[in-house]
């Protein structure tokens, strides 16, 4: 699929020159960065570092497969990954970015079974992989862990539910507004003038919102043409934010933040 082949073509790409790695020494303080470990005293870190394997996946690589009987828990040191769902007929859908301080793989390091989605790193990356019964461990004895992976559970859930209502009761141009919005504002550039850079590419995008490239590329020629954003490669520009914003305002009780 489009999106599969694009991460794949760089399967064996060589690692980014100057890349930081981060040593096992100096782990500890990587740890302490995590909100789920800001309880953890120095003791309690140091013994952590040392449950832990360093992962490296090069830009494209499949870090965890979809339906897979894995349970390892990860945290992402550097990097950027996604992940995503794809159909049997080869449709794509993106369920969401991890970057440097967030983590995945608690689901199935906590409930067992079979992987939620498949994890692909779009960058190299770093990743601290620690044994589902060691978290299960923490959980058990770190009410400030168990805290605090609460609410990130219960948020992802607050955001799926808003994200199945989009799907179901938006049309694409509405999800496309609110994807254009967000990705403006999580980049600090939703002004005038302002560059979103990179840039997703369509197909990307498509699997962002729930379409297909062709549909994406249609819409965005649209608000092109309107002069709300332009569009070259790697790059989108707002022209005139105010009526993005405005549009996504007019749906409803939609949190564009």
């Amino acid at each position: 699929t489009t999106l599969f082949r694009s991460l794949q073509q760089y399967q064996s790409a060589k690692r980014t020159k100057g890349m930081t790695m981060i040593k096992r020494c100096d782990l500890p303080s990587s740890l302490a960065e995590f909100d789920i470990f800001a309880s953890l005293d120095a003791d309690a870190l140091s013994d952590l570092a040392n449950r832990v394997d360093i992962v490296r996946p090069e830009r494209g690589e499949l870090v965890v497969q979809h339906l897979d009987k894995s349970d390892d828990f990860y945290l992402v040191l550097s990097g950027q990954l996604t992940a995503i769902l794809i159909s049997g007929r080869g449709r794509e859908v993106a369920l969401g970015e991890m970057q440097r301080g967030t983590y995945f793989g608690e689901i199935a390091a906590i409930g067992g079974g079979e992987r939620s989605a498949s994890i692909f790193a779009r960058t190299p990356a770093e990743l601290a992989r620690l044994p589902a019964r060691t978290l299960r461990a923490l959980i058990r004895d770190q009410p400030g862990v168990a805290q605090v992976l609460l609410g990130d559970m219960v948020e992802k859930v607050r955001n799926l539910t808003q994200r199945s209502f989009e799907l179901t009761a938006l049309k694409l141009a509405d999800r496309l507004t609110l994807f254009l919005v967000r990705a403006g504002l999580e980049q600090s550039v939703l002004v005038e003038g302002g560059e979103l850079r990179p840039a997703p590419t369509h197909a990307e995008i498509a699997a962002q919102v729930g379409a297909n490239r062709e549909a994406v590329s249609r819409e965005l020629s649209v608000l092109a043409q309107m002069g709300v954003i332009g569009t070259r490669r790697g790059c989108i520009t707002f022209f005139e934010p105010d009526r993005l914003i405005q549009h996504a305002h007019d749906m409803g009780d939609i949190d564009v933040l």
